[in-house]
């Protein structure tokens, strides 16, 4: 095995990911999505919500917890809001179908908010937004998980990694904001163990509240900004949870320590049309000498450039799609694992 990443063409990487899934039972159209939205995570250098959840998807489609034919049912309760019930579905799936939801009723009102239940894992937010984006939207997303996040003062985890993603229309790499409220995502973690790789020991505690560099031995994650981070975990957590009556923080059921049960995962999306408050193209503009003026700005040492939200990910997407995605060898073996067991070959 090579001890360097392999370099896997785009079209190739999603190729397998739907085969797989589809020969998991899940519906070609549904496995589309779900591997559009892992392998835009790996072209835009986000590989913590790429393909490495593969493996972990197809465990839970195979055993039930995740179905493969969910019925996914929306209900329409005001002008501009609504729920979306996804029926222990894949959550690519189930949040694909709500922003689609978000989009129609912010072009009939001006807003679209969609409150999802009865969800799992769904991946990479900022997939969303860009749909959103790419539709003259102001696109935001959010999404509860299971207890990884130690609050600021405490040894403990209680609420979840509880990313939180925000687009605006634009010309160009768009300006998107997709965050964790922890230091690094869990993900970051989860692929660490993977290829067998230290962690950095400010990241979190391990059982026992120690800081450890073992990413086997995690146990909590620190909030970025400290009290910052652990108030917007929680706000995000009132958002999925509590506001999509579902269990919250230390309730909710583990990603990968309870396989056998449904995730039962809250998000929440928010579409706005920018063009009920100004013409687009106006917008677009303005935006565009914002950008201009902050990507101008002097880098303090040891920088090589002032980046705005979502300019290294878009950078990132147009050297990968030109030279194809970089899977490490400890995942290429799972991959290659996964692809045998199931009859559908790792293009390597």
């Amino acid at each position: 095995m090579s001890t360097g990443p392999t370099l896997i063409p785009e079209a190739k990487l999603n190729a397998f990911v739907v085969e797989v899934l589809a020969k998991a039972g899940l519906p070609r159209d549904d496995a589309g999505i779900v591997a559009d939205c892992l392998v835009l995570a790996n072209l835009s250098g986000v590989d913590s919500h790429g393909v490495v959840r593969l493996a972990h998807y197809l465990r839970r489609l195979e055993n039930g917890s995740i179905k493969t034919h969910p019925d996914i049912r929306f209900e329409k309760t005001a002008p501009s809001m609504g729920i979306v019930d996804g029926g222990d579905g894949l959550g690519h799936v189930i949040t694909h179908h709500a922003t689609t939801k978000a989009m129609e009723l912010a072009a009939e009102s001006g807003t679209g908010i969609v409150s999802i239940r009865d969800s799992s894992h769904n991946g990479m937010t900022a997939y969303y937004i860009l749909r959103m984006i790419s539709e003259g939207y102001i696109g935001m997303a959010m999404t509860a998980t299971d207890k990884m996040l130690i609050p600021f003062g405490a040894k403990k985890s209680f609420f979840g990694t509880n990313p939180l993603a925000i687009g605006f229309p634009g010309d160009g790499i768009p300006v998107l904001l997709d965050m964790a409220t922890t230091q690094a995502a869990w993900g970051k973690v989860a692929l660490a163990r993977i290829e067998g790789k230290p962690i950095p020991a400010d990241w979190g505690f391990d059982a026992d509240g120690n800081p450890t560099t073992d990413p086997s031995a995690i146990a909590g994650l620190h909030p970025f900004g400290g009290p910052k981070g652990s108030g917007l975990a929680m706000i995000i957590d009132i958002f999925c949870s509590v506001l999509g009556n579902l269990p919250w923080g230390p309730h909710i059921n583990k990603m990968y320590g309870e396989m056998e049960a449904p995730r039962k995962l809250g998000h929440f999306i928010m579409a706005i049309d920018v063009r009920r408050l100004m013409p687009l193209e106006l917008f677009k503009s303005h935006l565009s000498a914002m950008l201009s003026e902050y990507t101008q700005l002097e880098p303090a040492a040891g920088f090589n450039g002032v980046y705005y939200p979502g300019q290294i990910e878009g950078m990132n997407r147009e050297k990968r799609q030109a030279n194809g995605i970089p899977v490490d060898p400890g995942l290429y073996a799972e991959l290659s694992e996964v692809g045998q067991r199931i009859g559908v070959p790792f293009p390597g």
